[in-house]
């Protein structure tokens, strides 16, 4: 039988759209099998299994047992649990702004924001908070204590107080303000005219200040600009994109997601002109801690070869997470796409992404993508510096000095001491000296085995032994050879731990801005990138690419 040629189309697309349907059913059909099942199993366990569960926990248990078996960002979130979120989201909460730590078993002030209640009533660094409102806070959890010091604005929190030097607890009544979240945590001009910003965070004000922070160092007549997003998280795609816009012409490719749906298919345009000439040479800073939205920032200054980036390799976080209301106490965090930069490649590294049930992360790993002076890269690795600088690495000295916050210690005694003290803080090498004999005074300085050895012997041998007396002359012999250790140790840390000191007693007396700027001295990444912007020819060199046809 022949058919007309309309009817063999009639008769094709009858049998695409039957072949679609029984796809679709197919799929329906194992969909509604997997909640079956999961029904099932769940009222199985409640109705038969030998001790009470509590419905609420079994429903929580079986959602967290599904989203790890996916990846490690998306979450079920109760809304007195995702505080974090809604910092990032919002940019503020209520609160009095304090940066809060603990010291021991002790909730410490590491400092107070400028401009907040607990700024204006005179709360310190150093002050260790007793009491919050009824709730003793020794034995609290640190995030529940960070809780019960937010609220609404308006309403007041109460804090017991004490404070080295005074005799007396002092209490204060602070009414909760709303406390924005500081996105840029120092901007200034460092040597050379060269332009510094420290970017912590992306919330929806991130790209804002920013613009705000370009705009007045750029008055300065910059030689170069440093943008350090190390450490940097991450936080809103928007706010990265924005942040994108400042640097680059109008209507450039910033970012592509691809995703299983069709609205998670986009691509993302600068929408306006540079705020800075684009001829200005530019670093940017990056290392281990930055992520998610510091990388695609990152990697687009890359891809279009507007800025050197210096440091070390990123995390490797490239999938972007939708929350959806699931009910009035419930969110639902969900990676519903991937991030795709200007050049093609994929951020999101595959070990970040191990032991799931699916295998399509990345998904292009063995391609070379190319910069627009094409520039070779790869995909699936986070972003790779153009120039890697390592931090500065810790002794094991200065490691467990840092872990037991000797250096914020000696930094209130210092300042205490010291009350006229203003910024910038220069130690002279002989405060290298007065610190170690403050950690021998306070018996702080960090014990190595050797030293736990002899002080434990003592109680191991008894003193009536025939071999006690040379014991006793072998721990002495030892612990003069342990004080010229100190010694010596002391003075090969010396750079690190006088950075360690400035950087501390500037926190004291300054607050997280002057501890930034401080912490800049002796930071060899830092130092790096002013090296190179001075150098012209070696900003091009790097950037320079080989001569084909751009891809993009």
């Amino acid at each position: 039988m022949r058919f007309s040629p309309l009817k063999r189309i009639i008769l094709l697309t009858l049998s695409v759209l039957m072949g679609v349907q029984m796809i679709f059913a197919q799929t329906k059909s194992k969909e509604n099998d997997g909640v079956s099942a999961i029904d099932q199993v769940y009222r199985a366990i409640l109705s038969r299994y030998v001790a009470e569960i509590d419905p609420q926990k079994l429903s929580d248990a079986a959602i967290q047992g599904m989203l790890d078996e996916l990846d490690p960002y998306s979450e079920h979130l109760y809304n007195d649990n995702s505080h974090r979120l809604d910092d990032i989201t919002n940019g503020e909460y209520g609160g009095i702004g304090v940066n809060l730590g603990r010291l021991n078993d002790t909730l410490i002030v590491v400092s107070p924001m400028v401009g907040t209640p607990a700024f204006k009533q005179g709360i310190l660094s150093g002050d260790r908070i007793l009491k919050i409102d009824s709730v003793w806070t020794r034995d609290l959890d640190f995030e529940d204590a960070s809780l019960m010091i937010r609220g609404e604005q308006g309403d007041t929190v109460t804090l017991l107080i004490e404070r080295p030097g005074e005799q007396q607890r002092l209490s204060f009544e602070l009414e909760r303000e709303l406390i924005k979240v500081p996105d840029i945590s120092y901007s200034g001009i460092l040597q050379d005219r060269m332009g510094y910003i420290r970017l912590s965070n992306f919330t929806k004000y991130s790209a804002e200040d920013l613009e705000n922070a370009l705009r007045n160092l750029v008055k300065a007549n910059l030689n170069g600009l440093i943008l350090d997003l190390r450490g940097n998280p991450g936080g809103l795609l928007s706010s990265a994109l924005m942040s994108a816009d400042l640097f680059l012409d109008q209507d450039r490719l910033l970012l592509e997601t691809r995703g299983r749906i069709q609205r998670s298919n986009r691509k993302y345009l600068s929408k306006r002109p540079a705020v800075v000439d684009l001829q200005l040479p530019m670093a940017v800073l990056v290392d281990g801690g930055s992520a998610s939205a510091s990388e695609i920032l990152s990697g687009i200054l890359q891809d279009y070869d507007r800025a050197v980036v210096i440091g070390e390799p990123t995390f490797g976080k490239g999938l972007v997470q939708t929350v959806t209301q699931l009910s009035p106490e419930t969110r639902l965090k969900l990676t519903t796409a991937k991030y795709y930069l200007p050049s093609g490649r994929l951020i999101q590294k595959r070990e970040i992404a191990e032991n799931i049930i699916y295998e399509d992360l990345p998904d292009s790993d063995k391609l070379l993508f190319f910069s627009g002076n094409n520039r070779e890269f790869k995909s699936g690795e986070g972003v790779r510096p153009d120039l890697e600088v390592e931090n500065l690495s810790l002794s094991d000295l200065e490691r467990e000095m840092w872990r037991k916050r000797l250096f914020f210690k000696y930094a209130l005694d210092y300042s205490n001491s010291h009350p006229g003290i203003t910024l910038p803080i220069n130690l002279a090498d002989t405060q290298i000296d007065s610190f170690y004999q403050w950690l021998q005074v306070n018996n702080s300085y960090p014990k190595t085995k050797l030293q736990h050895w002899i002080d434990e012997s003592s109680a191991i041998i008894d003193s009536s032994s025939v071999i006690a007396p040379e014991l006793d002359v072998l721990r002495a012999k030892l612990s003069e050879l342990e004080l010229v250790r100190q010694q010596e140790e002391m003075q090969t840390n010396r750079v690190q731990l006088l950075s360690g000191l400035e950087t501390e007693i500037a926190s004291v007396i300054g607050g997280n801005g002057a501890r930034v700027a401080a912490s800049l001295k002796y930071d060899p990444v830092v130092n790096r990138a002013i090296e190179l912007l001075a150098s012209t020819s070696e900003v091009n060199e790097i950037l320079a690419g080989k001569q084909r046809k751009s891809d993009f």
